[in-house]
């Protein structure tokens, strides 16, 4: 191989938290500083694809210098935006570099020192509101991401961003898969497929944990079994019951199959997007209601919780919502389900009762 003198680069060695010591070569030094190869990459030092990676790396220092640009790419390169997870760096890559109204085409070759100046809200909010809905409001969110990081690090000295709220109102909530919904889901699509959908609806995970969900963690209980999981997207920790329902399912998952959700050739669904698009593709043959997804199950999962008995703080810490959000959520499905009007008129009516008895008792005027 022929060796190329490339001048300019800076190694750095690190330690990580399992020993392992990982190299790092960046083009330049201190805030400018871009990192265009690491020891995991499996990039030959000196290679082709070596010389690109540093020739991109040196076209975009000095592209960044002083600009705003630099701030975007030493983000990325901080263990704040690499510990988070692969789906929510790529939200924020494309809100970054999107072609039309990407942060770096809006703000990259602006002077870093252009957001000390107040005025910099109102440019951000007119940008935000150009582009509108929920893109908007997750452009102007990963934008405050980025001032907040350069404010801790003393790259700028202000932050004039903090609390916006959010334009962009989600009706997701309003839907739910209704119980004849589930039925005929059941009853027409693939076995595969329909495990897709009940397992979404006896634990409310998200997509992306219903992709990675496995026999390990399943766990055993004083008095059945429960599953036990780090959710990908807010890094909790989720303790959920196992039904009866999902008792079955697991029951009926092949002893040699490790995953629960599996694909028509029995093997794990490669991105987590495509449990979603087999049951959109059932639902549209089914000719169930076109707006339902799979991630309205998490809703539906909630009111189940509800008719179990299970109280409102109890239903909130299980999906990791607000007890706010999940009064709205039920609140939405009660007015859609005559069923669980009903149901839940009988356990006021219940509880009512109980209150008066106990009344009764304490001032003596209970009936014999």
């Amino acid at each position: 191989m022929t060796r190329v003198n490339l001048k300019g680069i800076n190694k750095v060695r690190k330690k990580l938290a399992d020993g392992t010591v990982r190299e790092h070569h960046y083009v330049g030094r201190g805030k400018g500083a871009v990192k265009f190869w690491d020891s995991a990459s499996g990039i030959v030092i000196g290679s082709p694809e070596y010389v690109e990676a540093f020739t991109k790396a040196s076209k975009a220092g000095s592209r960044a210098h002083g600009k705003f640009r630099s701030v975007i790419l030493r983000f990325m390169e901080s263990q704040e935006f690499t510990s988070l997870a692969p789906r929510t760096q790529a939200d924020m890559r494309k809100s970054f570099f999107h072609a039309e109204n990407g942060i770096d085409k809006k703000f990259g070759n602006a002077p870093i020192a252009a957001f000390e100046d107040p005025r910099i809200r109102r440019q951000a909010l007119d940008w935000r509101d150009k582009i509108g809905g929920k893109v908007g409001d997750d452009r102007i969110r990963h934008l405050q991401r980025l001032i907040a990081f350069a404010f801790d690090r003393t790259m700028i000295r202000a932050h004039h961003l903090m609390k916006i709220k959010s334009v962009y109102k989600s009706q997701r909530a309003e839907i739910f898969w209704m119980p004849e919904e589930i039925e005929a889901f059941q009853k027409g699509a693939p076995n595969h497929v329909w495990r897709i959908l009940a397992i979404a609806l006896e634990t409310g995970l998200r997509p992306g944990d219903l992709a990675q969900l496995s026999r390990e963690h399943i766990h055993r209980t004083p008095h059945g079994h429960r599953i036990v999981i780090w959710t990908n997207k807010r890094k909790r920790l989720a303790s959920i019951p196992v039904t009866s329902r999902m008792a079955e399912l697991i029951a009926a998952t092949p002893a040699g199959q490790t995953r629960l959700i599996v694909n028509k050739g029995g093997d794990p669904y490669q991105h987590e997007n495509y449990l979603g698009d087999a049951v959109s593709e059932w639902r549209d043959k089914l000719k169930i209601r076109s707006e339902l997804r799979l991630y309205d199950a998490r809703g539906t999962a909630a009111t189940r919780l509800l008719d179990a008995g299970a109280e409102l703080k109890e239903i909130a810490t299980h999906m990791g919502w607000s007890i706010k959000h999940a009064a709205e959520v039920i609140e939405r499905y009660v007015a859609l389900s005559p069923n669980m009007s009903d149901g839940l008129a009988k356990k006021l009516k219940r509880a009512e009762s109980r209150t008066k008895l106990q009344t009764e008792l304490q001032t003596g005027t209970a009936k014999e």
